[in-house]
Formats: structure tokens, sequence, C-alpha cells
């Protein structure tokens, strides 16, 4: 074949000329292909990230589901729990997406840290506001202002610990009704004749005396029965506190503080019962002497007149006992007064909390 470029015969059509060296014959209609480019893998998130992801997303779920929510039906504790959740996987993730989840933006591993570190932040506030880092003293005051509602309820730690919260704030509660109860009873009391047992016409005639020894009687059974009802509920409460949650390091440390604390109030309220009960012991005998020497006792202008000395002078020493004893229980009334004034400051209440509602 003749070359196209420089005329030389060659033996064959194809291939280079034997004289210049340039191709022969070309084939025609086809381009060349282009050089193509090698294909990009898609990114994927990495082994160490799904893992923590996964880990991040396991916590977040019990956390949300735990967490102590407020008391309602069943329909809107399950709203309060999917609202946590919310809180603690639909933020994040919103964020983690809108940061490295686009298409334009896509990028797995940094998807995944973001998660990460804005669930697990959230995810560690929550479970911090389940834990209760209270003193004993500071958890009892706490329920006891919640059970007199001062204060609304908190629901903290986890499902014992909240069990355990309410038995103690039920047993505050019913401290604080019966409370109620009893000084509600002792102001609907009729106790004016109380004050005229003192006086001579009483002591000159026993039917004088008989409504206000009667109603002196009451307002002591009253208070002698209270005193039983405190017992009772504050032994329900010590019950309670045997089998509170936590260590037996930590139960024994509570029941001290409250063994402490109660026995020196109950110490104090029995010192008041014991006095009022040497009070009324001396009006009743008193009265009874009165009784048994009624034929030499007269009332002379509105005076209590006894011509014989030693009935007289028998008489007057009881009238000086029952004034003693009078005085005694006043004052240990005070102190008692005093003592829970104290007590219930230092929880952050008052009487008129105490009264109940």
């Amino acid at each position: 074949m003749l070359c196209p470029n420089c005329g030389r015969d060659n033996p064959t059509a194809f291939g280079y000329c034997a004289g210049c060296q340039k191709p022969l014959s070309t084939v025609g209609g086809a381009a060349a292909m282009p050089a193509m480019a090698p294909l990009s893998r898609p990114r994927e998130m990495s082994r160490a990230g799904g893992i923590f992801l996964a880990i991040v997303t396991l916590l977040a779920l019990l956390v949300g589901t735990l967490k102590p929510v407020e008391p309602g039906d069943s329909a809107f504790m399950f709203g309060e729990h999917v609202g946590a959740l919310l809180v603690v996987l639909g933020i994040p993730a919103l964020i983690a997406w809108l940061a490295a989840g686009r298409r334009k933006v896509r990028h797995p591993n940094r998807f995944a840290l973001i998660f990460c570190l804005v669930s697990g932040f959230l995810t560690l506030v929550n479970a911090a506001s389940m834990l209760n880092f209270e003193s004993p003293e500071a958890r009892f005051a706490r329920l006891m202002r919640e059970a007199a509602g001062v204060q609304p309820e908190s629901h903290r730690g986890f499902a014992r610990a909240q069990h355990f919260d309410d038995q103690v704030r039920d047993q505050y509660r019913k401290l604080l009704k019966q409370n109620h109860d009893y000084t509600e009873a002792v102001d609907q009391m009729d106790v004016s004749k109380v004050k005229d047992l003192n006086a001579a016409p009483s002591f000159a005639s026993p039917e004088a005396a008989q409504e206000g020894l009667e109603q002196l009687h009451s307002l002591y059974a009253a208070d002698a029965e209270q005193e039983q009802k405190i017992r009772a509920i504050m032994n329900d409460l010590r019950r309670i506190l045997e089998s509170s949650a936590g260590s037996e390091a930590e139960r024994q440390a509570m029941l001290r503080g409250f063994d402490a604390t109660a026995d020196a109030e109950f110490s104090r309220r029995q010192e008041t019962l014991a006095a009022e009960k040497a009070w009324v012991d001396s009006v009743d005998d008193a009265h009874a002497y009165a009784t048994a020497h009624r034929d030499l006792m007269l009332l002379v202008n509105g005076q209590l007149v006894i011509a014989q000395a030693a009935v007289r002078n028998e008489f007057n020493a009881k009238i000086d006992l029952l004034e003693e004893k009078r005085k005694a229980f006043l004052k240990s009334q005070q102190q008692l007064s005093q003592s829970q004034a104290e007590s219930l400051n230092k929880m952050g209440l008052s009487r008129k909390d105490l009264r109940g509602k």
C-alpha cells in the first residue's frame, strides 16, 4: 500500500510506513474514549462512631424512660416520658442532622460525634436530676414542707427512692392532719368552767365544781389521746426508715438521727403531759378534800371560811401544791411550744403550717 504521507509502497495496508513511520490507515467514526475518573466510595461511619452512637442512644432511652415525672393519669405520664425522650434524643438528632446529615454536608462520623456530645450532655443533666444528694435532715425537711403544701412535690431518684419519699410524705400528712384535727377539737371544746375551779364557790359547793372538773378531764384526755396517736404515726415512720432504700450504713445513720430527734421530742412531750396530769390530780385532790370537809367550809361574802385550823392548814397546803403544779405545767407547755417552733423553723415551716389544711 502506498503511504498517504510520503508515497512509499508498503507491503501491507496496516501498521506504520516503512519510510516516514506515519500510520498507514486509521479507523474512522469512533471518537477516542476519554479517561474515566475513578468512582468515589460513599463515606461510611466508622465502627467506633457506630458503637458510641449506639451506647449514647441506649443511655438516653434508659434515662428518658426512667426519669421521674409528675404523677397523673397514664396518658399524662406517657406524654411526660415522650417529652423527655424528645429532649435527650430528638433535639440532638436534629442538631446533628443540620450540621452533618444533609446531603450537601453529609459526614457520618461528624454526625455521630455531634449527636453523642449533645445527647450525652442532656442525658447527664437529666440523670443528675434523678439522683438525690440531700442529707437526711434536708430530705426530711423537704418532705415535711411538701406534705404541708408549702412547696410542690419533688419526685427525685429511682423508683425505690421515690416510693420511700412517698411513704414518708404520707406519714407527715397523717401527722399534720392529726394535729389539725386535735387543734380543731380543742378549739371547739367548752372549757369555760375550768377557770372557776380555783374560786371559792367551787370548793364550797361540789355541784358548782362538777362541770369544771369534767371539762378539765376532757381536756387532759384529748391531750393524752393526741400523744398516743402521734407516737403511733412516728412508730410507723420508723418502720419505713428501717426498710428504706440505700446501704446499711445509710439506713443506720438515718435511724440514729431519727431516734435522737424523736426521743428528745417525745421526752419533752411526755414531761408536759406528766406535768398536766400532776396539775389535774392536784385539782382533784383539793376538791376531794373540800368535799370531804364540806361541813367545815362556809362561803361568806364570796370568801371561803374554814373555822378549824387543822383543816384550814391542810387545805391551804393543797391549794399551794395545786398552784405549784399549775405553774410547772404552764412552764413545761411553754418550753415544748418553743422547742417545736425552733424545730419547725429549721425545716422552713411555721406553727400555722403544722396545723394542716
